[in-house]
Parts: C-alpha cells; sequence; structure tokens
C-alpha cells in the first residue's frame, strides 16, 4: 500500500526500472516511457470500490464529474439536474451506456491521493494533480489529441490499448489545447496493451488515444504534472524589473499604431533601451523569490490531525514531526521574519525564527525546546504550524 509515499517511491514507480537520473536526462520532455513492471501497490491508491463510495455517497459538485463518450464530452445536462446538481442515476446509467467516468482532480477529496501528489511535487518542482478515469467494456473517452501538460498514467485495473503517434514540433503552453481538426498528430508510431499494475509517461505534445481493451472496465488515474515555464519565469522577471524602472510606468506614445513610419525609428529606439534596461535590472534571486513564495503558497494544505491536537491543546514536553512533503520557507530581515507556507505566512520575532529554522530542520520540536523571552508569540505560532498543516502532533 501507498499511505504515505515518499518522493523516491512515488517517482520509482511510476518509471521503473530507469533511475531518475536516466529519466529527466533521456525521457522527460522528449518521449513517452511505457513502463515493463507491474506493481501491486498501485492498487493501495484507488479502487472500485472508493469510486463506487464517492459517486453514491460524496458531496458531488458539477465541477467534481465530468463524462464522454466516443471521443466527445457529453454536455453536462446529460448528467445533471436542470439546477446543476448531479444526476448520480444519470452518471451510472450512461455508464452503462459507453460513457466514461471522469473524476477530475480528485486528490483534493482523496487524502491517498494527495499524499502520492505532494510526493512527486518535490521530484519535478510543480503542481502536481490527478484525473480519474473509469471506462466501460469496449469504449473509449477521447479521440487521439495531445495534452498541454506531461501525464503519468497509472492503470488500476482492466486494460487499455494506447495508441502512441507523433510529437508537435516545440512543448507546447499550458493554454495550447489541442484542437481537433486542425493539429496534425503524425503517424501512429507505437501499438501496446497498458495491463493493471504498469505505468507509462506520456510528454505534453505527443499525440495518443487510449480505447478500452477486454471485457472489464479500465480503471486508470491520469497524473498531470504542471509545469511552469522559463517563459514564465522571464515574463516574472520583466514585471519584476519594472518596478525599478521609472520609463516603464508610461503609457504608449499616442501615435505608436498610427505613424509607422515613427514607429520604425523612435518608438523603437525606445522599445531598445527598455529591453536594455530589463537586462541591467533584472533580478534572479528577486524572481525566484516570488515564483517560491507562489508555489509555496498554493500548495493545498494537510492538516489531517490537526484538529484533534488542537482541541486537546499541545503541551510544552509535547513532541511534534515536520509532516512530509509540505512545502514551507522562512523569508523576511530582520524585524520583519515570517514563514510561509500552504494558505498563510506567519510572522515571527527575529530569535523565534532563528530558533524554530533550526528545530524544524532537525526534523522533530517541542515547545521546551525554545528559550524565548514571549512564550505567548512560541505557543501560538506552534499552533498555527500544526493548524497549518506543517506540524503533527503524536496523537495522545
Amino acid at each position: 500500500m501507498m499511505n504515505d509515499p515518499s518522493a523516491a517511491t512515488a517517482l520509482g514507480m511510476l518509471i521503473a526500472p530507469l533511475s531518475p537520473a536516466e529519466f529527466f536526462e533521456h525521457y522527460y520532455e522528449r518521449k513517452f516511457h511505457r513502463s515493463p513492471v507491474k506493481h501491486s501497490q498501485t492498487s493501495g491508491l484507488l479502487t472500485l470500490d472508493r469510486i463506487d463510495e464517492i459517486i453514491s455517497d460524496s458531496e458531488l459538485p458539477p465541477s467534481a464529474i465530468s463524462m464522454a463518450k466516443s471521443g466527445q464530452s457529453l454536455p453536462a445536462d446529460e448528467y445533471t439536474f436542470s439546477n446543476g446538481v448531479v444526476d448520480r442515476g444519470a452518471v451510472l446509467d450512461n455508464f452503462r451506456d459507453g460513457a466514461t467516468i471522469i473524476l477530475p482532480q480528485l486528490q483534493f477529496a482523496d487524502g491517498k491521493l494527495y499524499n502520492f501528489c505532494l510526493a512527486l511535487e518535490r521530484q519535478f518542482g510543480a503542481r502536481v494533480q490527478t484525473n480519474v478515469y473509469l471506462t466501460p467494456p469496449e469504449a473509449h473517452g477521447f479521440g487521439v489529441h495531445y495534452d498541454n501538460h506531461d501525464v503519468f498514467v497509472i492503470q488500476l485495473s482492466g486494460a487499455k490499448e494506447w495508441e502512441i503517434y507523433g510529437d508537435r514540433e516545440a512543448l507546447p503552453f499550458r493554454g495550447e489545447g489541442f484542437r481537433k481538426g486542425q493539429d496534425d498528430t503524425g503517424e501512429l508510431k507505437e501499438n501496446f496493451v497498458l495491463e493493471a499494475g504498469e505505468c507509462l509517461y506520456v510528454p505534453r505534445g505527443t499525440s495518443h488515444r487510449a480505447p478500452n481493451h477486454g471485457t472489464e472496465p479500465s480503471l486508470h488515474i491520469t497524473v498531470g504534472i504542471l509545469v511552469q515555464t522559463w517563459a514564465e519565469f522571464m515574463l516574472e522577471a520583466v514585471a519584476e524589473a519594472s518596478l525599478r524602472i521609472p520609463e516603464m510606468r508610461r503609457s504608449l506614445p499616442r501615435d505608436l499604431f498610427f505613424d509607422r513610419s515613427k514607429a520604425q525609428s523612435d518608438h523603437a529606439a525606445i522599445f531598445r533601451q527598455l529591453a536594455d534596461d530589463i537586462a541591467e535590472k533584472a533580478s534572479f534571486d528577486a524572481t525566484l523569490a516570488a515564483f517560491s513564495g507562489n508555489f509555496i503558497r498554493a500548495q493545498g494544505p494537510r492538516v489531517r490531525g490537526a484538529l484533534r491536537a488542537l482541541a486537546n491543546g499541545i503541551g510544552m514536553e509535547d513532541r511534534l514531526t515536520v509532516r512530509d512533503h509540505i512545502l514551507f520557507s522562512f523569508e523576511g530581515g530582520d524585524g520583519d521574519r515570517q514563514i510561509v507556507l500552504a494558505g498563510s505566512s506567519i510572522p515571527m520575532s527575529d530569535r523565534l525564527a532563528e530558533q524554530l529554522d533550526e528545530r524544524i530542520g532537525q526534523g522533530s520540536l517541542a515547545k521546551a525546546d525554545f528559550d524565548v523571552d514571549d512564550a505567548e508569540e512560541l505557543g501560538d505560532v506552534i499552533d498555527s504550524l500544526v493548524a497549518y498543516g506543517l506540524l503533527v502532533a503524536k496523537p495522545k
């Protein structure tokens, strides 16, 4: 079972028998990889019974489910009521009639999947999400297409017949979705059956199709790697540098669009000067800090166990551990220190920040470990770190 996978375990299952170094050097963003290893632990991530439970007993807002059949998305009104509420009976009836059930971003509703995604985020430095597909026998959800993000496919039960076609000339940006009838999918290059326990990596821009194979329903997880590109990083760098270039705040010349001769001379000279100013004043460190902070804040919190710990109270001697895979960073200078983590920034004194950074690096801590003047601040900060999921208390 993969109740709390390490980063190495999660990635290792997806790329076996490759090492991480081999995968990132030869396959990542380059070509697909079908793992020949069957992993029994994939069944610990998700089962058909769990899907049955989600559909029958869980809260299902309209965004929590979609359906597709024969290469086309089903209109939402075919499986929802007029008020937008999911019609669970219609979902199952459409499935019986050959439609694929899709549960997008199920990691937000399932702890095992979320821990799996968090483990992979450390390997890829990117947000990771899961979409789950349950396809009835002799059916397929979508036609030939490519995705605008890299994906790993984990076949949980049943089987899919995969068709791998050509690649785009360049990796697509996140907003560049496949356009049916316009984008070239290339020639069929590979055809194989992915069976239960097997994994597949498909880079963004590689066209593919995956109809069901055999007489059983197919259940698989598509793990999406939502990378940020150098283009996005450079755009942020320009925005950050422009704060220190007063000329960037000026409006565009009134005749820029109408006087082409002037635009090719005076205006072009202004453009080149601003580009030089950006090159001189753009800061890698400042841009990295902005990206890092946004990445950390956007990570969804993992707070299982925090409610019980806070309800029981956290004593001075209670030992707390650092939760696996949770991102955080200490930011600010003297007199303005804070710890940034999912959903929050918690300010604190310099003295507490210095000691807290050291204790977290050791992997565990108790309030009694700290030598500070303000016991109230210490208690408030430690309890907040439990509330936001960074620290975990052992059950009493």
